[in-house]
């Protein structure tokens, strides 16, 4: 098991040093602007830090770039650690990201919907169209 402060300190390094597509989708998902949902960017958990993380669905964004050719199974044994734990990983490419950000947007928004919507903790504030409605803050 990784060092869970070094874990943090890299985990915040990575915050201020994103990829070209960290970039993009942070400012795409960030303050609950898809569909409600709240992100969090470089997150640690466990022995990783994720991408993106969505915790009222579950749900783990990773973004593979160049340097995840040849790592699918270092990927897969993550992805199995993660599942192990309740969390879905939805893997996407930089390509997809930059090609079509509206077709990536879309795709995330609809995993978290249906994530959030087996969530017995949260599947009450979804709204009719796959929206999520946190209770307003006071």
């Amino acid at each position: 098991m990784a060092d869970p402060d070094r874990l943090r300190q890299f985990a915040r390094a990575m915050r201020k040093d994103p990829t070209p597509a960290e970039r993009i989708l942070w400012r795409l998902v960030r303050h609950r602007r898809l569909a409600g949902y709240r992100f969090r960017r470089q997150h640690p958990f466990g022995p990783y830090v994720l991408d993106f993380y969505c915790p009222v669905a579950t749900l783990v964004v990773e973004l593979d770039g160049d340097t995840h050719t040849g790592r699918e199974e270092r990927d897969k044994t993550r992805d199995d650690f993660l599942s192990a734990h309740g969390l879905f990983t939805l893997r996407v490419t930089n390509d997809t990201l930059f090609e079509d950000e509206d077709a990536v947007l879309d795709l995330i928004a609809r995993t978290c919907a249906e994530r959030a919507a087996v969530n017995p903790a949260v599947s009450h504030k979804l709204g009719a169209d796959g929206r999520f409605r946190p209770a307003p803050t006071e």
